[in-house]
């Protein structure tokens, strides 16, 4: 099936600045991250659908319900609009106290885990893990990070390291069962990865590996149950695999596009990654060519590096730095990247894959050309007319919701959440 989008036009939008119980002071100098829980309850007589955003504040994380609509009859089908909706009718008069605090540390990443023990997992700023469950406010395991004085200045504010990149990220292998973490060891040394234990020994550390030659790795992201990727600021992607030793399978370097700070891989097929520069240049590429390329030694009987080709390049207008790039959860060709400017652009890759053959190893990148732009670039949202003009973009407070398709939460430095669902067309 095929989507056709309208550009500029939302099938729903609707936003809200939550008013919390305890006064915030200095809202802005706070930092915030988005995520959505996967719990989702249809409604026929009101012809909604109820899910919940969690929104987290410095050390506190909040959860607010929202409810979209949903095509009923033939009266009640979707139309193009760009009024307002009340998506947070039921709790945008309402005071909200956090469901849960991560006391003495600032939550840069949040997943919903949906598990039967546990409810939630954040990472603070300096790389710490803290699981979260449904009636206990405070962390039921916690993964603790020592990080002085000296990595606020040196991780942080370093001319080796570039002050926009995250010091740590986290991923969840497909089944859940297992954790790869990255932080910096707060000097100018190896940056490193562990693996945590999230099924029988949740927090357990099973192992750590140390990236050579890298003093942040900013980005991991699994690719399936076992093999992940690791994205550094030597802009490496380093491949592994959690049951061998502690050298990549593989490694794929790409200097030319300006730094890569952003990578994802799909979840859906697990053969696609996408990575982002701060040229606003995006590149998809097929993981199976990647590991094909290196394993072909042509080039390195002539003291060459291997030739790892992307299926095709993309772009952000006006130079629009990536800052992130997310992978849908429900389709496996659509992409979402938030650029510099805080604009969130959607793409569907299907017009670059029905022209990508994986078996002719002769082939050429496809270019950012108009044609391939407009095939791909579906829809753009600024943010609407409540938006502060002045916001810049920021990983991990842009959000696909994990069930509900092409519907997307955000919020801003001002604390305004915003939750929307493009205008489609199938056919």
């Amino acid at each position: 099936m095929t989507k056709t989008y309208k550009q500029s036009a939302y099938e729903h939008i609707s936003s809200f600045k939550p008013k919390f119980v305890q006064r915030v002071d200095n809202i802005l100098h706070h930092s915030k991250s988005l995520a959505f829980s996967t719990n989702v309850t249809p409604d026929t007589d009101k012809g909604t659908l109820t899910t919940s955003v969690i929104y987290s504040q410095g050390s506190d994380i909040y959860e607010m319900q929202c409810s979209l609509p949903i095509a009923g009859d033939n009266d009640k089908k979707p139309k193009p609009g760009s009024e307002y909706g009340d998506a947070f009718a039921k709790v945008e008069k309402t005071a909200l106290s956090p469901k849960w605090v991560y006391s003495g540390e600032t939550v840069a990443k949040m997943s919903y885990l949906d598990g039967n023990e546990t409810t939630l997992l954040a990472m603070s700023k300096n790389g710490s893990l803290a699981w979260f469950q449904d009636g206990v406010k405070v962390p039921v395991h916690i993964v603790q990070e020592m990080m002085g004085p000296a990595t606020s200045y040196a991780a942080m504010h370093s001319h080796v390291r570039p002050d926009s990149l995250a010091v740590s990220d986290f991923s969840l292998s497909l089944d859940n069962e297992t954790i790869v973490k990255s932080q910096s060891n707060g000097s100018e040394e190896d940056s490193i990865l562990k693996i945590v234990d999230n099924a029988g020994k949740p927090s357990e550390i099973l192992r750590t590996i140390h990236v050579p030659g890298t003093t942040v790795t900013h980005t991991v992201r699994f690719f399936d149950n076992h093999m992940f990727a690791s994205c550094s600021d030597d802009n490496v992607l380093r491949f592994w695999d959690t049951r061998t030793n502690d050298k990549p399978l593989w490694i794929l370097s790409d200097p030319q596009n300006g730094r890569m700070t952003s990578f994802d891989a799909s979840t859906v097929s697990s053969d696609l990654f996408v990575a982002g520069f701060s040229t606003g240049v995006l590149k998809l590429w097929d993981a199976r060519a990647v590991e094909s390329a290196t394993q072909d030694f042509t080039n390195r009987q002539n003291g060459e590096e291997p030739i790892q080709k992307e299926i095709a390049n993309f772009y952000h207008s006006g130079g629009d730095s990536v800052v992130d790039v997310q992978f849908s959860p429900t389709s496996p060709s659509e992409i979402l990247t938030v650029g510099g400017s805080g604009n969130v652009y959607h793409w569907d890759m299907e017009y670059a894959l029905s022209n990508y053959d994986p078996e002719d190893t002769n082939r050429v990148p496809q270019d950012a050309s108009e044609e391939l732009q407009t095939e791909s670039l579906r829809f753009v949202h600024r943010g609407g007319s409540r938006r502060n003009p002045q916001q810049h973009g920021k990983r991990n407070t842009v959000a696909w919701h994990p069930v509900i398709d092409d519907f997307v939460g955000t919020v801003d430095e001002d604390s305004l959440v915003t939750v929307y669902k493009p205008f489609t067309i199938s056919s």
